[in-house]
């Protein structure tokens, strides 16, 4: 098991932030090396949210006519279509165009919430593509989220979207907007001292979270979790299979 691999056993929150970048591998005044930072990229991939390739648009259509309701109701069409025609007097089948038309309706609502769905999912990955400032060997960069990888210390300021879930180490009246995660409308005060035990996200001072937001104050955070093992990522998962 790799040091990165024996960080993620642990709920960082809990965890002292010295021991959480020693068991990462990294010095928080340095930071990783250019060197270290690639070879991690390889090993974890992209700190970007990803999808599944969804099924056609016909196969998407199609799925919303697979249901023992809906072979019911067709069934009950074609009676009543058959029941019309036997009865012939004039007029339109009524009956047949009412449960037609139940039906149509239905694959739409079904066929937009899927659409709903993979829209959030689309807005999660472009609203969590952010820069973010990285101490790299000692020197401050100013990256593409996307290539933040465990172990990166992040520097965070006011203004700046927080490009991955990641541990304080030190913070100055930090205040970080958590709306997008956790519905709280208000800036949460941030801490690096350790929690006492583990917390719901919301009560997670110790931490700073992927697309979110520093509403005030300084701080520097090693990163612990990126792409699609971020909370975002987990909410990005859920969606997905939504």
């Amino acid at each position: 098991m790799s040091r990165t691999e024996s960080a993620s056993t642990a709920d960082p929150s809990t965890q002292p932030a010295e021991g959480v970048a020693a068991s990462l591998g990294v010095d928080p005044e340095a930071g990783l090396s250019a060197g270290e930072a690639a070879r991690r990229l390889a090993e974890h991939g992209p700190n970007a949210l990803r999808t599944t390739a969804g099924p056609s648009l016909w196969r998407r259509i199609a799925a919303q006519f697979r249901d023992p309701l809906v072979y019911l109701l067709l069934g009950a069409s074609a009676v009543a279509f058959l029941a019309w025609l036997i009865e012939h007097e004039g007029g339109w089948p009524v009956d047949t165009i009412v449960i037609l038309a139940v039906l149509l309706v239905n694959a739409a609502l079904g066929f937009a919430q899927e659409n709903k769905a993979a829209d959030a999912v689309a807005a999660l990955g472009r609203m969590t593509q952010v820069t973010s400032s990285v101490l790299r060997a000692g020197e401050r960069h100013r990256i593409p989220s996307i290539e933040l990888v465990p172990g990166d210390i992040l520097l965070l300021e006011e203004g700046d979207s927080v490009g991955a879930d990641a541990r304080l180490i030190a913070a100055a009246a930090l205040r970080v907007q958590e709306a997008s995660l956790t519905g709280e409308s208000e800036p949460v005060s941030k801490s690096p001292d350790p929690l006492a035990a583990a917390a719901p996200l919301a009560d997670r001072t110790s931490m700073v979270f992927k697309g979110t937001a520093v509403a005030q104050g300084t701080g520097r955070a090693v990163v612990t979790a990126t792409g699609m093992d971020t909370q975002m990522g987990a909410i990005a998962t859920l969606l997905d299979a939504t």
